[in-house]
């Protein structure tokens, strides 16, 4: 029995395996992961693929965690903060191309209190009562968490980083801590969220013994979703001349998790494009079945241009184009997870699309 075939027996592999599955350089092997990831996707989501639409909302941030281009330290990054009618008209635009997943997504911005907070999910709510809202704004207090439930998120995401205490120390000041992070996923699980969580790949001071920690947490946790940030040198930060994450390491660890959580969301994030322009697509082909797509709210309430719409629009086609050609549909509908007791139904996906303009096709991954 190979490696491929003990995870898909055991889901669970010794450490020096995991690091022996993460680093091969077995063509076979590696092809035989791949294919095993493609077969749950298969089997489990029928090659149906959600959208999920991303509004950042604020960058205000009075943390400094050391990747992060919004930490507090970072005196040139230009700051905002959306209002109502920039927030709703974001989400409209989505609404209108189909999104029913959406997820606010800011720093810890000490403006949005929790009654801000629960009157902005209260008024989406309402403007959207079909559509699952998340929300990733960080660390909160569980009585906080709770709030914000009660007043309409469902979603929450929250990344633990990494899952070893010493890589963690060199990601974050001294402030913060692991066992904080942890605690905060499990409250949101607890409090009925449909929980989204995962960590940072390619990060400064990585070493496979921490992915494979960080592949043991995530068992533990037991996540309704999962999402895998990839690292990227940002501009303001301390980080900023590091090397990027290689997308074989991504995309190799995202087939391992479709192995582990075959009834799981696993999702790929648009960050992914500034690694490879067909990021996401392969990201799927390897086992991911939600992608993350950026929203932006109308110029002004007069724009007649409507580019926020277009580009919006031209993404829906050409992603609706490259997953018809691979095989996967592009279902509407939220997108709730599998594992999340609460779960809504979607309609059937669509059987027909927008035609997309032409682009240089993916490099397939296997």
């Amino acid at each position: 029995m190979d490696l491929v075939d003990k995870l898909k027996e055991y889901s669970v592999l010794t450490e020096e395996e995991y690091k022996e599955l993460l680093l091969t350089e077995d063509p076979l092997l590696r092809a035989k992961l791949f294919r095993g990831a493609q077969e749950a996707m298969n089997f489990v989501f029928h090659r149906k693929v959600y959208f999920q639409g991303v509004l950042e909302f604020t960058n205000h941030c009075p943390q400094n965690c050391l990747f992060c281009q919004r930490r507090a330290e970072n005196n040139d990054l230009p700051r905002f903060r959306l209002n109502w009618e920039q927030i709703r008209g974001a989400c409209g635009l989505g609404y209108e191309l189909g999104i029913r997943s959406f997820l606010l997504q800011g720093g810890e911005d000490h403006y949005y209190t929790d009654m801000i907070m629960c009157n902005l999910l209260r008024n989406l709510q309402q403007q959207f009562p079909d559509c699952a809202l998340g929300l990733s704004i960080g660390e909160r207090s569980r009585q906080s968490y709770h709030r914000l439930h009660q007043s309409g998120a469902q979603r929450y995401f929250l990344s633990f980083q990494t899952a070893d205490p010493l890589h963690f120390s060199r990601l974050h000041p001294p402030t913060h801590a692991l066992s904080t992070k942890i605690a905060c996923v499990n409250d949101l699980k607890d409090l009925g969220f449909e929980t989204d969580t995962g960590f940072l790949v390619g990060a400064p001071y990585e070493q496979t013994e921490y992915l494979v920690r960080d592949l043991t947490l995530l068992q533990e946790l037991a996540p309704h979703s999962i999402t895998l940030t990839p690292f990227l040198p940002e501009d303001g930060t301390p980080f900023r001349q590091q090397d990027r994450m290689a997308l074989e390491e991504y995309l190799r660890l995202t087939a391992v998790l479709r192995i582990l959580f075959p009834r799981a969301n696993i999702v790929a994030p648009w960050s992914l494009r500034r690694i490879h322009a067909h990021g996401q697509i392969l990201s799927v082909q390897s086992g991911a079945n939600v992608l993350r797509m950026p929203m932006a709210p109308p110029a002004d309430p007069g724009d007649l241009d409507r580019s926020a719409q277009k580009k919006m629009l031209h993404t829906v086609e050409v992603m609706y184009r490259y997953l018809k050609k691979y095989g996967y549909s592009l279902t509407p509908g939220r997108g709730d997870s599998l594992l999340y007791p609460n779960r809504v139904e979607d309609p059937q996906p669509v059987e027909q699309g927008p035609v997309a303009s032409e682009e240089t096709e993916p490099t397939e991954n296997n």
